[in-house]
């Protein structure tokens, strides 16, 4: 039984290995061509693995592409689990420092116009992320809530930081020090609030 546990356990290791040495071949012909015009030909022999190989990890290109934009979710909040609206100002420097770090495939997946090319798949994870970081006033399910909740879901997007390089030449902290006073100060009740 032991045995069949690890040989288990060593499959899903070697699974996972694969399937981010294909993430990583796709991310990085993002950085060289349109990611319409990547064939999986052309991710197969970037990721050094037969196409029945990547067909069988993903089997068309949206569950590929989808599985990018997961790996980038996971990549630019990885350790982060802020706790209150000062927690998440900060962590907000860090995700935009990361999403630099991967721009082009970033951009290329927060823009794509066809959500079914793209899913979001970190959607509610991110929702409840900013429902914790932003305590009791995030738990009602009120109009202001939402409100709030789609407003910083958007200040903490890589796509804000992107916006504001793109039009206003921000750098990465420059635009998180933008986002976190815009962060604190929806999530101070409207008597505490101050200008910047």
């Amino acid at each position: 039984m032991a045995t069949e546990t690890s040989r288990s356990s060593l499959r899903d290791a070697q699974r996972a290995v694969t399937e981010q040495r294909i993430i990583e071949a796709l991310a990085a012909l993002i950085d060289e061509e349109h990611p319409l015009e990547i064939s999986m030909t052309a991710v197969a022999r970037r990721a050094a693995v037969s196409e029945p190989t990547l067909y069988r990890h993903f089997p068309t290109k949206r569950d590929l592409f989808a599985a990018l934009a997961g790996y980038q979710f996971e990549t630019v909040t990885a350790g982060l689990a802020p706790v209150s609206a000062d927690d998440l100002a900060d962590a907000v420097g860090t995700v935009f420092q990361r999403s630099a770090a991967m721009e082009n495939s970033i951009r290329w997946a927060l823009a794509a116009p066809d959500p079914e090319r793209v899913p979001r798949s970190n959607v509610q994870a991110r929702l409840a992320m900013l429902r914790t970081a932003l305590g009791d006033g995030a738990e009602e399910d009120g109009e202001v809530t939402q409100f709030l909740l789609r407003t910083i879901l958007l200040l903490t997007s890589p796509i804000t930081w992107l916006y504001w390089k793109d039009y206003l030449g921000l750098a990465p902290e420059d635009a998180a020090a933008t986002a976190g006073w815009a962060i604190k100060t929806l999530a101070t009740p409207a008597p505490e609030r101050n200008g910047p």
